[in-house]
């Protein structure tokens, strides 16, 4: 793999306060692509974080993981639209239709991604929720039915990230979560 871009970089911005999250923004605006804002920080600074990265103008890469009725994840894709995020996350597992509401739903200018896998989840984990074709057989599966609803591309462990390439092509998004430098602490992150 070659030298990445600074367009192709997200940083995930795991902190617990908006002035923090935004002095990282801040720090390195104009040198990585997107920010990303999890559920953590969505929950407890959203509105106040999200408008000040606006402010900004940096991209936002949404990371909600939608899953729930097609109808709720439409309307909840509209409620955070908005925010016109770069990437917004869905998890594959709620099935093409639900998928499809939240394509239906979002800005034309936001690319909805396809949670494949969590990168928590090792390959004794995957099978012992019932996915018994096992990491690769998931994965396959969940990113088939994410093309099919036409997301932009899926959110996979960089184990998979080369047969994701090659089922998305050039121009799907293939993004890989937890990339660490080598001897880095793992934490919670089974698969990066």
């Amino acid at each position: 793999m070659g030298e990445l871009k600074p367009d192709q970089i997200i940083l995930a911005l795991d902190v617990d306060t908006s002035e923090e999250a935004l002095s990282w923004a801040k720090r390195f605006r104009g040198k990585i692509g997107t920010f990303k804002v999890g559920l953590q920080l969505y929950l407890r600074s959203g509105v106040e974080v999200l408008s000040g990265l606006q402010k900004l103008e940096v991209p936002i890469f949404l990371d909600l993981k939608f899953h729930d009725i097609p109808n709720t994840v439409g309307q909840a894709v509209r409620a955070v639209a908005p925010w016109k995020p770069r990437f917004l996350t869905v998890h594959a597992s709620g099935g093409e239709e639900m998928m499809a509401a939240a394509v239906s739903h979002a800005p034309k200018e936001t690319h909805v991604l396809g949670v494949t896998l969590l990168t928590s989840l090792s390959e004794e984990a995957v099978r012992a929720v019932g996915w018994h074709s096992g990491v690769d057989g998931a994965v396959r599966n969940l990113s088939t039915l994410a093309k099919k609803a036409g997301l932009a591309g899926v959110v996979c462990s960089p184990h998979e990230a080369k047969s994701e390439r090659l089922v998305w092509g050039e121009k799907g998004e293939v993004v890989t979560p937890g990339v660490r430098p080598k001897g880095s602490k793992e934490d919670d992150q089974a698969r990066s």
